[in-house]
C-alpha cells in the first residue's frame, strides 16, 4: 500500500467515520510493519496542530516558548 494510502486509513481511523466495506478493502492492501510508525507520526502531528490551535486560542499575543 502506497504511503499515501496508508495516511489515509491511519486518518479517517482517528477520526472513525468510514464504512465497514472500504475499511475491510484498506486493511487487505496495508503493510503491517509500517503501519505503527505512521499512526504515531499522525497522533503527534495532530496533537501538535491541536496544541498550537489552543495556544493561539487563549493567548495569541504571547509567544510560544518550548514548542
Amino acid at each position: 500500500m502506497k504511503l499515501l494510502g496508508m495516511i489515509k486509513l491511519v486518518l479517517w481511523s482517528f477520526f472513525g467515520v468510514r464504512n465497514s466495506k472500504a475499511h475491510a478493502a484498506d486493511l487487505a492492501n496495508v503493510n503491517y510493519t509500517l503501519l505503527p510508525f505512521v499512526a504515531i507520526v499522525l497522533a503527534v502531528l495532530v496533537g501538535a496542530v491541536i496544541y498550537g490551535v489552543v495556544h493561539l486560542v487563549v493567548d495569541p499575543t504571547a509567544t510560544m516558548q518550548g514548542f
